[in-house]
Order: structure tokens, then sequence, then C-alpha cells
């Protein structure tokens, strides 16, 4: 889940921080608190396997971006269902792409792209399009982690009788009896459809980092060193947590509140997806009100525009003559600003969706007119951030055109859900569905949630009122329905060498102030680098802050960490000259280093799978 700058990855402004945010929630834990599981050992037969290895199919677009890039290749290891008893399942593979060092090696690099349920098979290449000397320094892993891409797939098996019988509500916004009625069926039915195979409860953080554990034996290397980005900074933590004598260079960069439980960590969402919106989106938009037509000139113009479309398409959407959700549209906005330059793909979204409320089409869906005269609202200098033919295809009003940038759609659990049940609809019978591999069943899976789900319809109609964005966004999560017992842990590092953090002050996914929690939890281990004013969700490797990216480029390359925690500056947003203030948890006494020029050039590997765990980031 990454910037959208160069390497493809609110609040309002009297925001009362972090802890508001959590309020009662974060009472979560058992009255014990997590007991560590024991260290498995790795029976000899998984490290004795006969690997079947061949050319990695994305290996040819690594190449055409960087020539001198050793062949990436790919296969899959077969690794225990259940590491603690390995003889009790059948076993499962885990999908890897590896390529050597040109250079002499330092060790063995991987890296995880977010999620949780992220497939990471081309991100270490792809990160090392944008960074070379990784080609150089390291031999490269990138894996799929289990149930997830091509690894072993998570199934949610439900049948199309169940999703027939599921209540539907116009818009989640609306915190009504039906609302709650909707949102509590639809997560029973998702605990039951991911909870229904016996390897539900083995996709997990702590499997995971057994599998990473096994990885790092399997190719005999004396350390992992890991980038990791989101979710990838849980997998981090846990990864030393459970194995601090085998942690090298880690980079860990917008960083979940990994020293908390999942549930402290999805309820910051409301309020940082709300001042990212609200203290950098909206306000550049209105600064761009010559190059972008009818949405405001000021932030408050621009708010109010929103909120009008979003009711014109819960009006359609009652009236029963269109499938074009308000509540999609805040979904859709909210992972799309992961990214600065993404900030004109999510400028587009409000704009197709104002002319789809002007002129509705009969079909019910966004048309190809209604795209076109969206795009044709923007200026040339800010089309030159992204492409119509990408927007077409985002839309599904044309097919994707070859070599057409990222166009993965936004979905959601919710959206998942729909499609399932148009489907169902349509179907004669009673038939199994699969919904898909769901990440938050790894959050299910790895610390304790409360079992009420009044709570959780509390939580969110208090929600709901006070970040009017998407206060509503978390709902109930099937984690209260979910039949398994979690893995958790209580993280404290001992043992581990010093790991950097990265954080900019208003991320939208992963908040600063959950961040600097766990940074203080582990103060005595992790280095904090703060990036001020900036409010990108991934940093490092082609930074929007210079500074942070030297930082990162010398802890990774060198070994080199600064003496204490650091205060970076950053770069402009798109299309502008200078950095505007935000008034953030940054204490604003920055700092600011000199800054390379922003570059909006676009590494398509990379931008495609960051793209994906953006927009897969509800699920």
């Amino acid at each position: 889940m990454i910037r959208f700058h160069k390497i493809a990855l609110a609040l309002a402004v009297a925001l009362v921080v972090p802890q508001l945010a959590i309020s009662s929630a974060s009472a979560t834990r058992p009255a014990r608190g997590p007991v560590d599981p024991p260290v498995p050992s790795i029976p000899q037969k998984y490290l004795d396997q006969q690997i079947q290895w061949s050319v990695c199919s994305f290996d040819a677009a690594v190449k055409a971006l960087y020539p001198q890039a050793p062949t990436t290749n790919c296969a899959k290891v077969t690794v225990p269902m259940d590491w603690a008893h390995p003889d009790a399942h059948p076993d499962v593979q885990v999908a890897i792409a590896y390529s050597q060092a040109t250079g002499t090696s330092k060790g063995l690099m991987t890296t995880n792209p977010g999620g949780p349920g992220g497939a990471g098979l081309t991100l270490s290449a792809s990160l090392a399009i944008d960074k070379t000397q990784l080609f150089t320094d390291f031999d490269l892993l990138g894996f799929d982690p289990r149930g997830f891409g091509q690894s072993t797939p998570l199934q949610c098996l439900t049948t199309t009788d169940k999703l027939n019988a599921l209540p539907t509500t116009p818009d989640y916004k609306e915190r009504t009896r039906q609302t709650h009625k909707t949102e509590v069926a639809e997560a029973k039915l998702y605990a039951e459809a991911c909870s229904s195979t016996e390897f539900s409860q083995f996709v997990s953080s702590q499997q995971t980092v057994y599998d990473m554990e096994f990885l790092r034996a399997l190719f005999n290397a004396r350390q992992l060193n890991l980038i990791g980005y989101s979710y990838g900074t849980w997998l981090g933590g846990w990864y030393a947590d459970t194995y601090p004598s085998r942690v090298g260079r880690f980079v860990i960069d917008s960083n979940m509140d990994w020293t908390h439980t999942q549930w402290d960590n999805v309820n910051f969402d409301p309020f940082s997806g709300q001042r990212r919106r609200d203290t950098q989106f909206f306000p550049w938009i209105a600064r761009h009100a010559d190059q972008i037509q009818g949405l405001g000139s000021t932030p408050k113009q621009v708010t109010a525009k929103y909120n009008q479309v979003r009711a014109d398409l819960v009006k359609l959407v009652k009236a029963g003559t269109s499938n074009v959700r308000g509540d999609n549209l805040d979904g859709t906005i909210y992972s799309t600003i992961y990214g600065n330059v993404r900030f004109i793909r999510a400028t587009v979204d409000i704009l197709v969706h104002d002319e789809y409320v002007k002129d509705p089409s009969a079909s019910g869906e966004i048309e190809l007119r209604h795209v076109d005269k969206a795009w044709a609202r923007l200026s040339p200098e800010l089309q030159a951030f992204d492409s119509l033919a990408a927007i077409r295809a985002r839309y599904g009003v044309t097919p994707a055109a070859a070599g057409t940038d990222s166009v993965v759609p936004v979905d959601s659990t919710r959206s998942i859900l729909a499609d399932a049940r148009a489907a169902a609809a349509k179907s004669s019978g009673d038939a199994t569905v699969d919904l898909g591999p769901i990440g938050t069943t790894v959050r299910c899976n790895d610390t304790a949630w409360n079992k009420d789900p009044n709570f959780y319809l509390r939580e969110a109609d208090r929600m709901a009122k006070k970040y009017t964005f998407f206060g509503y966004m978390n709902g109930v999560p099937f984690c209260a329905f979910w039949p398994y017992k979690p893995q958790d842990r209580k993280l404290d590092l001992t043992g581990s060498p010093r790991i950097l953090m990265i954080q900019g002050e208003v991320d939208p996914a992963t908040a600063y102030e959950g961040a600097l929690r766990t940074h203080k939890d582990t103060s005595k281990v992790t280095r904090f680098v703060a990036i001020d004013d900036e409010g990108q969700h991934g940093q490092y490797v082609g930074s929007a802050s210079a500074c942070a990216e030297a930082i990162g480029d010398r802890f990774v390359f060198s070994g080199e960490l600064p003496g204490k925690d650091q205060v970076c500056g950053t770069s402009p947003l798109p299309a502008e000259l200078s950095v505007y203030p935000v008034n953030g948890p940054v204490d604003g006494n920055a700092v600011h280093l000199p800054n390379s020029k922003s570059r909006h050039t676009v590494n398509p590997l990379l931008q495609r799978a960051l793209d994906t765990v953006a927009t897969t980031t509800l699920r």
C-alpha cells in the first residue's frame, strides 16, 4: 500500500488526536494478556524439498525497465499448514520469486506491500527497478503470503441461498436499524464463509512469520533483511519479536500500531482518512480550481460539492434506478488518496460521479460518456498525471489498453458481497460460492476481538457523527463472529537490533499517532523518522522526501542509522511549487533539509502492485 508519486502508491483541522479515536474500543485483549507461542523447529524434509524453478512471468517486464537486472526465477515451495503441528494437516504452498545479487551479496532481502493479503511476488524486483543498488547488493526474495496471490489460496465459501437471504441497506452511512441488521448479517456470513475450510485458522501473521523464517533457512541466509509497508510493518515487528537474532536491516514504512490490537488499528482509519482528505486533498482541489471545473475554489465549497454528489447518489439508489452507491464513492476516495499523484485520479472519481448524477443512465451504471465528460473537466497539465485510457478501464467502460497504467478496480468486503449477491440472484438452485481470499481473516486470527456486535454498532454510530467522511467504515467486522482463538503475542523486540521506522504525518491508512505509540513501546530498538506535512502512504524508495530517502539508503546499503529520531521535510504535491503546511501531529518545527525535485514518473510494475494493495484495503 504505497505512494503513487514516483512508485505507485482528515479529521477536520480541529483534530483531537489519537486515543480519542479508540476510546473504549481499546479494551479488547484478554485479561491475562497475549502469550507468545513456542518457536517451532523446521522439519528437515521441508528444507530438503526439490524446488522447480522457472523464469518469472514478469521477468521480461523487469528487464524492459532495467536491462541490467538479474533474472528473477519463480517457484512454489511447500510448507506446513500449521507449523506447530506439521503432520496434522495437509501441506500448503507459498509462491516465491528470487534473484541473485549482481555484486557481492550483503544477504537476503525480502519485502511486503501491505494488506493483510497483499501479494508481494513482484515487489522486490519492482522496488529494485527504482533502487537499482538493491539488485547489486542483495539476493532478492519476493513472496505471496500464505492464502493470497499465487500461494495456496484461502477460500471463503458460502451459498447462493445464503447470499440471496441477506438484508440490504441503501447507504451504510445512514445508521438506521436496517443498516445495523445488514451489517450484522453480512459479518456473520463472512465469518462463516472464511472459517469454512481447514486452512482458515492458519492464515495468520504468526504462521506467515514462520514461513518467512523457513525461507531464510531455505536460502541458507544468516539473517533476513526487509522493506515492509503498512501491514508489512506488522509482519516485520512480529518477525523481529519471534526471531530477534535473525533480524538484519529492517525498514518498516507507513507503520501500523503493531504493538497493539488489529481492532485498535482499523479504528484509527476513520480519523486518519478524514484528516488526509480534509487537510490535503480537498485543499489541493480548491487551490487548482482554475484547472478543475465545478468542484469549488475553497475547501468548504469542495466539501459541500462532494456531499451534494454523494447525497444525489443515495437518492437514486433509494429510488431503485441506480447501482452507483454513495458509500462506494467514499471507499474509492479513501483508498485512492493513499498516494499524492493519485489526487488527480481521485478528483476524476468525484467528477465522474458528478456527471452521473446530472445525467443518470438507464442501465443504472456509470457509462463512457460520464467518464469522458469528467476527464474533459481537468486541465491538460493535470491530465498529464494519469490517462483517459486508464480511467475508462477503471470504470469498465472500455477494455484496458495495452500498456495502460494500473487499472485495478477498488473493491471492499461490501462490494465483493454486492457482486456475489447480484450473481446469486441470477442463478437457479443453491450453489457454492467462493468469495475469494479476504485479508480480514488475518486480522481475526492475529489478535482478540470484542465478540459483541452491538459494541461495533455503537462505535460505528459514534464515529459516523464524529468523522463525517468515512466514520462508519468499519461497521461490524466479521471478527466479532470468528470461531478460532487468535494467536496474539506481546511485542517488546527483546534481543533485536535497531529497526528503522518511517512515517508520514497525515498518512490516511496507518495513523501517525499509532505508529508513534508503537515506537514509544519499542524505543530501545526502533529509530523513528517522521515526515512533516506529508500524507502519502508509503515513503521509502523514490520518496517525496529526499531526507527520508537518504536516511533509508544509508541504512539499507551501509547499515548506518541516525543517532536519534528525525523529522524530515517533503516536496510539493502534484502541479505545485511549494509545500503547504498541515496542522497535524508533527510539531511543525521540522528542519526542512534540501529536497529533490518532485518526480511523477511511474514504474508500471510497482504502480500496479501497490495500487492493488490500496484498492483492496477495505477487505
